[in-house]
């Protein structure tokens, strides 16, 4: 038996207009509808021609902006309209006038046609093919002339992308679960992740340090047609990379909060698949990741000594980490630290309430097991709005023996940071120091960076972080300090 989609009426069983008794009149387009088109109305007059900015238009009138010098009433006839569309001239001819109303400061008149209706049918086809027209001028936004070595190495880093996701997808669905989910260690485990890491992650790295070089020499007006190009060819690769993605999509407003900073420190390899967990130990193994977790070692390093030194006074070593993150440096110091000469004294500083969060859980762990004695940490959650404007935020904690910020100067501009150093400055004892970091403009992975994770900083030279120093505390003793990579030095200021 066949059943038929719907029920077929007679002409008698439709249904017309609902409700009050329906008059048909023209569709009435305004103008901003019909765009990119531009509509003129001419009105010839006994004096002149006018030309009218339209407002409305349907198959039998239009409505438009009348010339205040032109004297009209309901009812008068126009000897000549022309409506044009572009250069389309869909109606010439005689008009009537149908209303006249005051719009502000406007005269708006409607005329009715008494020559032929007009087609609005061949005035939306121009439109639609007007606006394809403007759509295909900017179809290849990727274009830009020259810089072929860098075209060529984003190409073929995304056919290395391809052959090894078609290779890694092949793989993982021969590997049991375990081996590539959860934290349970196994021979198979370490083994797949140090293949993955010598050989797929160090190709891609070396791969993008490549395309970064040659995207050097691309002038301004070039950079968004490359980024299109990059987007283009790796983007879709690269965001299977759940630590790109996070850092891409920004869901605490900036890109190094501290859940990015955990997938550097510790959670590197994670992603849906095992192509997405390849990609996330390519980005931890560039420059700038592991300028971060290189700069982590020197200050934790630093306070090493500074401790050491203090020796057996009994006097307290206070710190101040501001944007402290999940502060890992003290995390670390703790649980590697045999023993304290001194007792410590820690406040942390940071905008976001998480971060400070799961600092608390961590060091607290370590604390009670190790060091309830000799550690007292604070934590401070404030906004770096009131970071940058309020010299006296930690005045009531007293003078600092060691003042660090890692990663926050790379966002301000030099007279904030200027302000900043010099306010922090303040806040040590004598014989403290401030150290400061800032990436430099050599970092590698600026393409990686700002092509696909739309993540701008503001690098600076071991000049002009210098300078910085100099102009904040010109009393201070000052040298650089540098981390591994040579991605991120520091600056570090003593106090007489």
């Amino acid at each position: 038996m066949t059943v038929p989609l719907h029920r077929v009426r007679t002409y008698e069983d439709l249904d017309g207009a609902q409700g009050r008794e329906v008059f048909f009149r023209p569709h009435r387009y305004r103008v901003g509808d019909l765009a990119p088109l531009k509509a003129v109305a001419l009105i010839r007059t006994d004096a002149t021609d006018v030309l009218c900015h339209v407002l409305d238009v349907s198959q039998n009138g239009v409505g438009m902006e009348w010339p205040p010098e032109v004297p009209v009433a309901v009812g008068d006839r126009i000897a000549h309209v022309s409506l044009k569309f572009d250069e389309h001239e869909a109606y010439a001819g005689e008009a009537r006038i149908g209303s006249v109303r005051e719009a502000g400061n406007a005269l708006v008149v409607g005329l009715s046609f008494e020559g032929p209706l007009i087609s609005m049918d061949d005035v939306l086809e121009l439109r639609t093919i007007k606006a394809f027209s403007e759509e295909t001028a900017h179809a290849a936004p990727w274009h830009a002339p020259g810089l072929d070595r860098f075209k060529v190495l984003v190409s073929e880093l995304r056919l290395y992308l391809e052959d090894w996701k078609v290779m890694l997808d092949a793989l993982e669905s021969r590997l049991p679960w375990h081996v590539l989910n959860g934290d349970t260690d196994s021979p198979a485990r370490r083994a797949l992740i140090e293949q993955l890491r010598s050989g797929f992650a160090a190709e891609v790295v070396k791969r993008s340090e490549e395309i970064d070089a040659a995207l050097r020499s691309a002038p301004p007006s070039h950079q968004q047609a490359m980024k299109h190009f990059s987007h283009r060819q790796v983007h879709e690769f690269m965001m299977q990379s759940p630590c790109l993605h996070r850092m891409l999509h920004k869901p605490f407003g900036y890109p190094g909060d501290y859940e990015m900073m955990r997938f550097i420190y510790e959670r590197n390899f994670e992603g849906a698949t095992l192509f997405g967990k390849a990609v996330n130990l390519a980005f931890v193994a560039t420059k700038a990741s592991m300028a971060v977790k290189c700069r982590k070692d020197l200050i934790r390093e630093r306070l090493k000594q500074l401790i050491a030194a203090r020796g057996g006074s009994g006097a307290p070593l206070r710190i101040l980490s501001v944007a402290a993150g999940p502060a890992q440096e003290l995390v670390e110091l703790l649980e590697q630290a045999g023993e304290l000469p001194a007792p410590l004294e820690i406040v942390l500083f940071d905008q976001d309430k998480g971060a400070l969060s799961y600092a608390w859980r961590r060091l607290k762990n370590v604390i009670d097991r190790k060091w309830q004695k000799r550690v007292q940490v604070l934590f401070l959650n404030e906004s770096i709005k009131r970071l940058l404007r309020d010299a006296q935020l930690f005045a009531a904690f007293g003078e600092f023996d060691a003042i660090f910020s890692c990663g926050l100067f790379d966002y301000l501009q030099p007279s904030t940071g200027i302000v900043l150093t010099r306010n922090l400055y303040a806040r040590l004892a004598p014989g403290g120091k401030l150290l400061i970091g800032n990436m430099v403009p050599e970092n590698p992975t600026r393409w990686i960076m700002e092509h696909h994770l739309d993540w701008q900083l503001i690098y600076r030279s071991r000049t002009e972080l210098s300078e910085i120093a100099r102009r904040a505390a010109p009393a201070g003793k000052l040298q650089i300090l540098e981390e591994e990579t040579g991605v991120n030095p520091f600056i570090e200021l003593t106090k007489d």
